[in-house]
């Protein structure tokens, strides 16, 4: 650790003004900044695949940006987003098909699949 800080501080004067800046700049240069953003990336897309599988896919995606794997996790605990009912606009549980007030189909599917039927 000492040889580590010595080699950090070569050519810093601790009493200068700028020291505290200089440092840091040094230890920035020191990370690896594409890798940091490849797995971001990576923590994005697993974000948006759970997101897409439980219907809320940019909130999903944003809390893998924000919090990586731990946002997969927070997604999980969080609960499923309502549906709204086209015909009485009354939410329904994430995973309901047919609306539970009004029996009307939730899904755009079922919804052209009726209409191409009545025609």
């Amino acid at each position: 650790m000492e040889a580590w800080l010595e080699r950090l501080m070569q050519g810093i004067d601790p009493d200068s003004p700028d020291a505290t800046l200089l440092v840091f700049l040094r230890l920035m240069g020191m990370v690896d900044w594409w890798l940091l953003l490849w797995i971001t990336l990576l923590c994005m897309a697993v974000g948006g695949l759970i997101g897409w599988w439980r219907g809320s896919f940019w909130r999903d995606v944003a809390l893998a940006a924000a919090l990586g794997p731990l946002g997969w996790i927070v997604s999980f605990l969080l609960p499923l987003p309502d549906r709204r009912c086209p015909r009485c606009g009354k939410p329904n549980p994430a995973r309901a098909t047919d609306c539970v007030h009004c029996a009307a189909p939730l899904s755009a599917t079922t919804r052209r699949q009726q209409a191409r039927q009545r025609k």
